[in-house]
């Protein structure tokens, strides 16, 4: 008697769907078959399982997983956050990408086998959905053919670009698989080209390595395979050579950045980053958050934001007068009722007045997400933020501009 795993999800893709590993014996039904999982080579689950009236078990992983891998939110020393990716192109996860090694034997009543056959899944933060079937294809954000997104972002690939709104005060980071190992990828280096209208003023490639920020694909630290790069404006002037950055050509107009193989075969969708002039007299605000596939994804909102301050309190009955002293007195300001637990809450609407079709179809998946993140005007720091909103209003005028509005609530509380 021996159990074997007949059907399983396999190589690398998001954690949050049915994820069914289908565990049999070619010989005899057992009393109960085992399953054990291993995280990054550790246990964290061992399981009996009944056999189902066929003689199998359908075992589904995301029930052990879920909520175990996280979109990285900082750099891989952990010194700051991700969006300002800086010091090199790239930087590591530690968090967004997982091994789970899945084992299977059987328990007769009284002795158990186990290991008898196993096999392993890599997992990354993100989800899909149902009507696209179980275990669905993923290979596009697989860096292995030319025709591949491989960028981790729910942004729309038209024609093979993934259009981005920029200026020059914006941060943010890519994510790409970076193996060539588990899933074949053959990319070897992030190709940049930085243009003023039609015409390219500078170029600069970045090998995928260790000097860089990255590990090589063909190493074998799992966590480190999902690999951050910073894409924007401010992210370039930290690593991009002087005299190539977006700031050294004040009437740049866009620069594109893809995956390419060391002979500079395109093995990616282009982020085109379209230089966005900020006319505004009032600081803009920039949103960020993990998306359903794996990665960090961005919009900017240039509408004036509108801050609100909410405080939460409880009352308590205090004694007036001074009842511990010789004579009994009380000055004129006193006070006879006293808040405490005061609690403050920052909350801010965030609005938009020239969304494009595909920013508002961008949105859609930040409502989705658990982690997002907002900077607001050129020197603001990231913080974390719950979202408000559950349905957002669009309004399109007649000169066919779109406005959005939004609402999320800093996830700190404000001490008061």
């Amino acid at each position: 008697m021996a159990a074997q795993i007949d059907s399983f999800p396999d190589k690398i893709r998001p954690d949050n769907q049915p994820l069914i590993f289908t565990i049999s014996d070619g010989v005899s039904t057992p009393d109960r078959y085992i399953v054990q999982v291993e995280e990054d080579g550790t246990e964290i689950a061992k399981l009996y399982l009944t056999p189902n009236t066929a003689g199998v078990v359908h075992f589904d992983l995301s029930e052990i997983v879920r909520d175990r891998v996280k979109v990285d939110d900082k750099e891989r020393d952990e010194s700051d956050t991700i969006h300002i990716q800086k010091a090199t192109a790239f930087t590591t996860g530690r968090n967004g990408l997982k091994q789970y090694e899945v084992k299977v034997g059987t328990y007769d009543g009284t002795s158990e086998s186990l290991d008898d056959d196993n096999e392993s899944v890599y997992l990354v933060d993100g989800s899909e959905q149902i009507i696209d079937g179980l275990h669905p294809f993923f290979k596009s954000f697989y860096p292995t053919v030319t025709s591949a997104i491989s960028w981790l972002t729910d942004r729309r690939s038209v024609s093979q670009v993934l259009e981005v709104k920029a200026d020059d005060d914006d941060f943010g980071v890519g994510a790409f698989l970076n193996d060539s190992t588990i899933i074949g990828g053959t990319a070897t280096k992030v190709a940049y080209e930085l243009y003023q209208g039609g015409t390219m003023v500078s170029s600069e490639d970045f090998d995928i390595d260790v000097a860089n920020g990255a590990q090589l694909p063909g190493a074998t630290d799992i966590n480190q395979k999902i690999t951050y790069m910073g894409i924007f404006p401010q992210n370039l002037k930290g690593y991009v050579q002087s005299g190539s950055r977006p700031s050294d050509f004040p009437d740049w107009t866009h620069y594109n950045l893809r995956l390419e193989t060391a002979a500079g075969v395109t093995r990616s969708s282009t982020i085109k980053v379209v230089k966005e002039c900020d006319p505004f007299k009032h600081d803009l605000t920039q949103l960020a958050w993990t998306n359903s596939n794996g990665g960090w994804d961005y919009l900017k909102f240039e509408g004036r934001t509108l801050k609100t301050l909410k405080t939460e309190s409880k009352m308590y009955k205090k004694a007036l007068g001074d009842w511990d002293d010789t004579t009994y007195t009380f000055i004129k300001q006193a006070r006879d009722s006293q808040p405490y637990q005061v609690v403050g809450m920052q909350s801010y609407e965030l609005k938009s007045v020239n969304f494009t079709t595909n920013e508002l179809e961008l949105l859609q998946y930040a409502l989705r997400s658990d982690n997002a993140m907002v900077r607001i005007g050129a020197k603001g720091v990231w913080f974390p933020v719950n979202l408000d909103t559950k349905t957002y209003k669009v309004e399109t005028s007649v000169s066919r501009i779109t406005s959005v509005s939004f609402n999320v609530t800093q996830a700190q509380a404000i001490r008061c």
